[in-house]
């Protein structure tokens, strides 16, 4: 009996882990774990670009299969100067209520959500009206409104020019026409402290008078480089592309990310 108890403890005592061996492997652990998390991180935000650049694209799909029905795109905000109920991504009972998003122009092209899939990099946007988050619903996702969603390039920033979006064959370069990217939008006004989704993606420039003409003076940015530094865009021949930061915005937006896409001018926006 007290050879067999030996022989036990013997064993017991080769099989067991020390103290410092159990702190070896645990530091072993540790390093393989900070030395997997940059990798680990990247690949989920590659993961979201990649849903995101798949989401843009549905876009343009809906869009163009409503232009098929309708002769020309879906507009951007074709009742702005009047009730200002109805954005392409949803519509609302009155003008300071939420967009409803089965209610837009684009929802029976959207599947069977009939909505605007969310960006799954877009976080920490507020919401509702004490915040003034006025475009949600949008998904996180901005419209050229000038250029596609609107005949402003035709006949000025009027009612008339909002009514309805261009039609398809009046894009002389579509491969080269912004229609959709990844968008934001700093608040409050005077001092911005967070972000509200925002359904238009500024050009540089703005566009008014009749005839039309861009002005002298930018205008704010809201095109939102979530991505690593880069942002989704999707042009209006249907492929998506990961764009850099060309200029960014003022300081009070630059810092959330917030800036242009192209350069400073309206190229990539303007449908000739």
């Amino acid at each position: 009996m007290i050879a067999v108890a030996q022989a036990w403890h013997s064993r017991s005592r080769v099989s067991a882990f020390t103290l410092v061996e159990l702190l070896v492997v645990m530091a072993v652990i540790g390093v393989l774990g900070a030395l997997l998390a940059p990798a680990v991180s990247e690949a989920l935000a590659a993961a979201r670009q990649s849903l995101c650049a798949q989401q843009l694209h549905q876009l343009v799909l809906a869009n163009t299969q409503y232009a098929g029905d309708h002769s020309h795109y879906a507009p951007a905000a074709p009742d702005l100067f009047g009730a200002n109920q109805t954005r392409w991504h949803g519509g609302r009972t009155h003008s300071s209520a939420p967009f409803d998003p089965a209610r837009g122009p684009l929802r029976d092209y959207l599947g069977t959500l009939a909505a605007v899939r969310a960006c799954p990099a877009l976080k920490g946007t507020r919401s509702g009206p004490s915040v003034n988050a006025f475009e949600a619903a949008c998904g996180g996702y901005g419209y050229n409104h000038l250029g596609v969603g609107s005949t402003t390039y035709l006949d000025g920033y009027t009612p008339k020019a909002l009514r309805q979006g261009m039609m398809p064959d009046e894009l002389s370069t579509p491969a080269s026409t912004l229609m959709f990217a990844d968008t934001a939008f700093p608040q409050p006004y005077h001092a911005p402290a967070y972000l509200i989704e925002y359904s238009f993606a500024e050009a540089y420039f703005f566009v008014n008078g009749s005839p039309p003409r861009e002005t002298s003076e930018p205008a704010l940015p809201s095109i939102h480089f979530r991505h690593r530094g880069h942002a989704n865009v999707a042009w209006a021949a249907g492929q998506v592309s990961a764009e850099p930061i060309a200029v960014p915005g003022p300081d009070a937006y630059a810092r959330f990310g917030i800036g242009w896409v192209g350069g400073r001018h309206n190229r990539l926006f303007d449908p000739y």
